[in-house]
Formats: structure tokens, sequence, C-alpha cells
């Protein structure tokens, strides 16, 4: 998949701009954190797997753009309580088989990362803070089950019926 069609899909669901998404990408590139395109700019090369992701996690984690190579690795690398790192488990949640998303929780200070998947809780890096509020993104996982849908290959209208299925089984728990 092009960038341009990760961007699209990624300002579309999550409701942001694609010239933050974009710059977002460009900073990336510059890190070398994602491929540029040389050459023709008519044939951008596909971006792999890896990339898609690495432009997802700095998406969800965007703490501004002098920190986006931080922040990929800071969220990246953050582990549950069961030693996983949450680029992994974000990994398997886009490219994998479709999961129950609740929501995910990003928060920058201190860096941690709290999830609802397939009706289980769980942290990655810090904790919240009991008694001071901390800067932090939700994201819905509807949100995010929309955007692993179609980061697969699956037209939009098929990722909002996967949506309202999700909400479905929800429902009749």
């Amino acid at each position: 998949m092009r960038k341009s069609s990760v961007v699209e899909i990624l300002a579309r669901r999550l409701g942001r701009g694609a010239g933050r998404i974009e710059a977002i990408a460009q900073r990336l590139a510059e890190a070398g954190m994602v491929s540029r395109a040389e050459g023709s700019k008519r044939y951008p090369p596909d971006l792999d797997n890896i990339e898609m992701l690495t432009i997802v996690l700095a998406t969800l984690a965007d703490n501004g753009l002098g920190h986006v190579r931080q922040s990929v690795e800071t969220f990246g690398t953050l582990q549950n309580e069961h030693g996983q790192h949450f680029s992994d488990v974000l990994s398997d949640l886009l490219f994998g088989p479709p999961a129950d998303i609740g929501h995910v929780i990003i928060r920058h200070d201190p860096a941690g990362v709290s999830a609802v998947i397939n009706g289980n809780h769980t942290v990655f890096g810090a904790e919240a803070p009991a008694k001071t509020a901390a800067k932090a993104s939700i994201v819905p996982g509807y949100a995010l089950v929309a955007i692993a849908a179609e980061l697969q290959g699956q037209p939009p209208a098929q990722a909002e019926s996967m949506i309202e299925l999700a909400r479905l089984q929800r429902a009749f728990r």
C-alpha cells in the first residue's frame, strides 16, 4: 500500500488532518524509519507492514513533530505484564485476524498505554497516575478495527460492516 493511502485511511478514521499525518510520515522518512520514494514519484514503492505500523504508531503517539522518532521508539518498546511489546500487539491487531478492540489510551507522561482487547484490559509501560492529570490520547477501538481492515485491503464499506458487527457482538454480551 502506498504511503498516501495509509495517510488517507488514518486521517479519515482518526479524524485528524491529512497534512499532519503526512508531516509525521515525512519525519519518519527523514529518520530512516520509513522508505522514501526514489526515482519516479508517479510510482512510489509500496510500504511494507513494518513501515505502515510505524506510521500508525507515530500517529497514535503524536507528541509533536520534533518528537516523532522518540515517540515511536518509546511507545513501541513499552511492555505489558506478560512481556509483550506494544508494537508487537499493535502489529497483530493491524495485520492479524480481526480482534475486538474496546479502546486504546496513550499517555505521554509517564509513557503508558491502556488497552482493552478481546475483553481483556492490559497496560503497557507506566500505569495511569492516580492523583494527577496526564496528557492522553483516546483512540476508539472501532477506529482501529476499521484501520486494520482497510490496511489489509478491505474497502471502506466492508470496514464499516466490521465495526457494526463488533458493536452488535458487544451488545449481546
